[in-house]
């Protein structure tokens, strides 16, 4: 091929690549985005649309940096076949990206977890954006959708209510247990994983006139529910809740009032709480009971009367019915995880890891021998006492 051949046909190539990258050829290449214009969400609402469609809605939480602070948080919704086609949408919806590598929290709702929730599961666990780390919430009676609009204000977002709340319930230092990661893992382990639930409730402050200054409705945390096979199969009541918190080790934040002999009433609260469980089986290796047993540590916080608290039966009748108590509340939730037949403490996990030599009978057996073994709850710990602030740190007892 002579020199003016090679020329011709390399200026033939770079005339095609020319096109290629042009406007003519544009579908085939990336579309370009502004990244000053990206859209952080923070918070994302399911629900089940029009026809069966799935309802994605997205807040940013509160206004982003160069955003007029006048206006209420960006609220974006569409519906789709799939969780990931009402994503997709989405980006129609905005002036700019809509990112979702920042979602810190996903509320469902209850219709939607009724049907089952398996789309959300393999969106989130598939998506590369999403994080594993997002805090998942079920809404009791409402949908997502108005969680979202009816909490937000120009000064607050659902987004600062759910962070709220996922703070004070760890008091501590622990982490948020029910999310994303966690769910996965319990699913995956016997179909059945526990999730917090959330109700709205009128905001007494909210005024009509008030143009947005505050939201009209406020969102409160009420206790748990578990889904079965990824479905909404059963919501606990407030005791059943705080006893699965207990036997889980999640919740450092509960409170105890105690009423003494003489009638005064002390508030004692829980400040620590670790749960060992102990099989028993009999000669033929069949499982035939467990014992949750509860150690936990209480501290009083107030006396509505008089008490000696040098007196030691004072002192045991204190802590015989703080113990009591929690003895009480977890036995609660291991009767109404056994009486609907759902394992959604994990029992059958923590045995299998503390019992290797059992593992393999509780992983065969563990269908049949549940719903008649035995479950106990029993709790043993302390009170502690304040110290008197009028004296030095050192001296205080």
């Amino acid at each position: 091929m002579t020199g003016r051949k090679k020329g011709g046909l390399l200026l033939i190539l770079a005339l095609g690549l020319y096109l290629l990258l042009s406007g003519s050829s544009s579908d085939l290449l990336p579309w370009a985005r502004d990244i000053t214009q990206v859209r952080l969400m923070r918070t994302m609402a399911l629900d089940v649309g029009e026809e069966d469609l799935i309802q994605v809605t997205l807040s940013g939480g509160l206004q982003q940096q160069n955003e007029d602070p006048d206006t209420i948080p960006l609220l974006l919704s569409q519906q789709g076949l799939t969780v990931f086609g009402s994503v997709q949408a989405l980006q129609t919806e905005s002036d700019g990206y809509v990112e979702m590598g920042h979602l810190s929290d996903c509320v469902i709702g209850e219709v939607l977890a009724r049907e089952g929730i398996e789309g959300l599961a393999d969106f989130l666990e598939r998506d590369f954006s999403m994080r594993l780390g997002t805090r998942l919430f079920l809404l009791a009676g409402d949908t997502g959708e108005n969680a979202l609009r009816m909490t937000s204000s120009k000064t607050t977002a659902l987004t600062d209510r759910l962070e709220s709340i996922s703070q004070n319930r760890t008091y501590g230092g622990k982490d948020w247990p029910f999310t994303v990661r966690a769910y996965l893992a319990e699913t995956e382990d016997n179909g059945v994983a526990l999730l917090p639930v959330l109700e709205l409730a009128d905001n007494p402050d909210y005024d009509p006139e008030s143009q947005g200054e505050q939201p009209e409705r406020e969102i409160h945390l009420t206790g748990l529910a578990y889904l079965t096979d990824q479905k909404l199969t059963g919501t606990l009541t407030g005791e059943e809740s705080r006893g699965a918190s207990l036997l889980s080790g999640w919740d450092q934040l509960d409170r105890f009032q105690v009423e003494l002999p003489n009638g005064t009433v002390a508030g004692i609260r829980l400040v620590l709480s670790q749960c060992r469980w102990e099989p028993e089986f009999d000669e033929t290796g069949r499982l035939t009971a467990v014992t949750a047993r509860l150690e936990v540590q209480g501290e009083l916080n107030e006396l509505t009367g008089w008490a000696d608290l040098t007196d030691t039966t004072v002192l045991e009748a204190l802590e015989q019915g703080f113990l009591s108590q929690v003895a009480g509340l977890a036995q609660a939730a291991l009767d109404r995880s056994q009486g609907d037949g759902a394992d959604f403490l994990h029992i059958r996990r923590q045995l299998v890891y503390q019992c290797p030599a059992h593992s393999t009978r509780l992983l065969a057996h563990w269908e049949d021998w549940f719903p008649t073994v035995e479950l106990r709850a029993m709790a043993e710990g302390r009170v502690e006492r304040s110290y008197d602030v009028d004296l030095p740190m050192e001296e205080g007892a």
